[in-house]
């Protein structure tokens, strides 16, 4: 089976890498960096290439598998050009964390049979093809949602893709994705991009000299792509501002425990301490 990878960057080329020790697939990519290209011919990741979506029209491509791996708005932007596959032999699914947005793609476009979204759970700060490897997906979760019209020999399709790199499927209502994923994933990153602008202010010789691995950990969200996350923040706002406002929340009542005496606040951490360990 042919698999097409749109999008050659950190999850794209993981996937490429990871599928290229199997002899089931023929695994070909499109990017308009050609520099990611030629890196993932040179390490054997992908077999070859194709020139423009257009090529997906000729008949070689008939049950094939075409993963979009971009931000979001791109997503958006290359599913509709993929117009003349749906409804077609040939599976489409993508990479990206928010869901609502395609989901209201696919209600404008009558709800294809052929698209069933993908969410690898993984990833990493760095970017880019040449930050990819075979093993990210192992032992990590991935989401699918998918419109009831969407048929099993699809559904089934991009599960055994997941399944292939190791991957745990699960299933989720797309809007109930975009909530959950509000908080697990796109709040961290608003506040550790919030705190190195609250670190932005200050004296930044003392604070190099003196700040422990801590810091350095948590901020190194701030190092992921800044055009991913800004699309990210911005297709989500609803549900991240919502969780901003809880987080705010937390934060005026921390401040409240600091100022009450040691035992309640230290009561108050012991508290948060033992759900976390409970929980996470």
């Amino acid at each position: 089976m042919k698999i097409v990878i749109i999008g050659l960057g950190l999850i794209g080329g993981s996937i490429a890498k990871g599928l290229s020790a199997s002899k089931e697939f023929e695994v070909l990519g499109f990017d308009i960096d050609q520099r990611s290209i030629k890196s993932a011919k040179d390490n054997s990741s992908i077999d070859g290439s194709i020139n423009a979506i257009e090529d997906l029209r000729n008949i070689e491509y008939e049950d094939s598998l075409i993963i979009i791996s971009a931000p979001p708005s791109e997503t958006v932007e290359i599913l509709q050009s993929l117009d003349f596959l749906f409804n077609s032999s040939i599976t489409i699914t993508d990479t990206t964390s928010t869901k609502s947005s395609l989901n209201e793609t696919l209600q404008g476009l009558n709800f294809p049979t052929n698209i069933v979204f993908s969410h690898p759970v993984a990833g990493s700060h760095l970017s880019g093809e040449q930050n990819s490897v075979a093993s990210l997906f192992e032992g990590k979760s991935t989401i699918l949602s998918y419109h009831p019209s969407a048929t099993s020999k699809h559904v089934n399709r991009v599960k055994d893709l997941w399944q292939s790199l190791g991957s745990k499927v699960t299933v989720l209502d797309a809007e109930l994705h975009d909530q959950i994923f509000a908080y697990t994933s796109h709040l961290p990153h608003v506040v550790a991009y919030a705190l190195l602008n609250t670190l932005k202010e200050l004296d930044q010789d003392n604070l190099r000299l003196f700040s422990g691995g801590g810091l350095g950990e948590f901020l190194r969200l701030v190092s992921s792509s800044p055009k991913l996350w800004a699309d990210i923040f911005s297709i989500n706002d609803k549900n991240i501002s919502i969780a901003i406002d809880e987080l705010i929340k937390s934060l005026s009542l921390l401040k409240d425990q600091i100022a009450k005496n040691p035992q309640i606040l230290r009561n108050f951490l012991i508290e948060l301490k033992n759900f976390k360990e409970s929980n996470y």
